[in-house]
């Protein structure tokens, strides 16, 4: 008997050792399979960070089945699939990056404890998607989490807190919602500057561009100026003098000299601007377009209209080619060149009509019915169907602009006072007089609040005011606002 419980424990014995063997060969395998799954990942980081999106793509692709099903609920497959999506985006593959950053953020959501700077981050970058594609409604959701996320996790750093603000002040720029896109840009400066990373300085030298654009809409033309130069400084000395970044500030730079009545200074800029634009130009870069509408702008501002004309055709002929005939820059395109035929005498105004439905097409289809975008080519068309003497159309466009500005930009934005002008003048053609000077008083209101008291703008509008009040035959009301007209031009004239 006892040799059966001897024999019985050296089998055991043998059997425990042979347990042994076959489980360290099992953890060295195991070993040996993370040690590659590390390699494998660590490649695909330095090719992303080194900016060499396509073999960071080829290196994630490759791995991620093995990663999808052995990390399911874990960090480490959120992380991947994240910068995967970002690889993707950074490359202009847009279409592969959406599912994969969604992706990401379902594992982010089942991972605990929760990954607030992974999700952030992965935010951000689906939201930037959306926010190229002008889809704000669905940006929207992204960027304002992502930006909640930022400023309620200390841990997170303040670089990308900075980056979140930039771009949900990005958002808020492209919805007109002007005060609060400065104030997100504000703070973006305020988290981006102390650091001088260079990936921080690009986010930088961006939100400095952005407050720029705001300034010069608000005709603060020496601020946007000196906002337009320190991007500059920065874009110059991290991305080189003829980088398209550094093309669309010296665009901006150009632009808001014209406006501040430098002429020679802004086409110095804009033709640096062209020459740079068309030495860099790339499949859906259409840069180049837009430099030739700021050129053609200053060409219409110094009266050769003829040439205004040749630029605004070169334009709308490059963004075809780049962007394609259902985008939104196309629509801005037809839309310059629409309001130049509408505006100058020399040319035939119905030109102008078919170029701007064209636009307004492409706007409700793009962007969609209630988008401000829209409702400002609404009002250019209002405008255009006026001095065609189609006071009943243009008193209806005009309408459906009013509503959609007054919420995207408040109720005495210059938007607004733009719109209202036209729709008085309708009102007034129609014999809506009460109407009329309704419209018109409010559009003077808010351009008296808003803008220099020797503004032409202000003219204008004392001018369209006082026809009203002549129609009605109350020439003591009329006669006060015409002087005030003629000594703001005066005052123009004399500069």
């Amino acid at each position: 008997m006892r040799r059966w419980i001897l024999l019985g424990i050296l089998a055991l014995a043998a059997s425990w050792e042979g347990w042994k063997l076959f489980r360290g060969h099992r953890d060295a395998v195991q070993r040996q399979r993370e040690a590659v799954r590390l390699t494998a990942y660590h490649q695909a980081v330095e090719a992303f960070y080194t900016q060499n999106f396509a073999l960071a793509e080829k290196l994630i692709t490759d791995i991620l089945p093995d990663w999808e099903k052995s990390y399911p609920n874990d960090h480490r497959l959120a992380d991947l699939l994240s910068m995967l999506g970002t690889a993707y985006n950074m490359d202009h593959k847009e279409q592969q990056a959406e599912p994969i950053l969604k992706q990401a953020l379902q594992v982010y959501a089942r991972i605990s404890p929760s990954e607030p700077l992974g999700t952030e981050r992965t935010e951000v970058n689906l939201g930037t998607i959306y926010l190229n594609r002008r889809d704000y409604a669905s940006a929207e959701p992204y960027l304002s989490d992502a930006r909640s996320l930022a400023e309620g996790t200390p841990a997170i750093p303040m670089y990308e807190r900075g980056n979140s603000l930039l771009n949900l002040g990005v958002l808020r720029l492209m919805q007109g919602r002007y005060p609060e896109a400065e104030k997100l840009l504000n703070g973006s400066v305020e988290a981006l500057t102390p650091n001088s990373a260079p990936w921080a300085q690009t986010d930088l030298a961006n939100t400095y561009y952005r407050l720029g654009g705001i300034y010069a809409m608000k005709d603060r033309y020496p601020e946007a100026t000196q906002l337009y130069l320190k991007a500059l400084t920065i874009q110059e000395k991290l991305s080189g003098t003829n980088s398209s970044e550094v093309a669309r500030t010296l665009q901006g730079l150009g632009q808001a000299y014209q406006a501040d009545g430098d002429l020679a200074t802004a086409t110095r800029f804009m033709n640096r601007a062209q020459e740079i634009a068309q030495g860099s130009a790339a499949p859906g870069d259409n840069s180049h377009a837009g430099i030739l509408l700021a050129l053609g702008e200053a060409a219409q501002t110094q009266g050769n209209y003829v040439k205004a004309e040749s630029l605004y055709r070169k334009a709308i002929d490059t963004d075809e080619k780049t962007v394609g005939p259902e985008h939104p820059d196309f629509a801005l395109a037809l839309v310059y060149l629409g309001c130049l035929y509408r505006d100058e005498q020399q040319f035939d105004i119905t030109q102008a009509g078919p170029l701007l439905e064209r636009a307004l097409a492409i706007r409700e289809k793009a962007l969609g019915a209630d988008h401000p975008t829209t409702a400002g080519t609404l009002s250019d068309l209002a405008l255009t169907k006026f001095y065609e003497h189609k006071f009943k159309e243009a008193e209806h466009l005009a309408e459906r602009a009013l509503p959609i500005q007054e919420k995207a930009y408040g109720l005495e934005s210059l938007e607004v006072s733009t719109t209202l002008n036209r729709l008085g003048l309708a009102e007034r053609d129609l014999k809506n007089l009460p109407q009329a000077e309704n419209s018109l008083q409010r559009a003077l209101t808010i351009r008296e609040k808003d803008l220099p008291p020797n503004h032409p703008w202000i003219a204008v509008s004392l001018d369209n005011l006082a026809s009203v009040y002549l129609a009605q035959g109350q020439l003591e009301k009329a006669a006060p606002l015409v002087e005030r007209a003629q000594a703001i031009r005066s005052r123009s004239s004399a500069r």
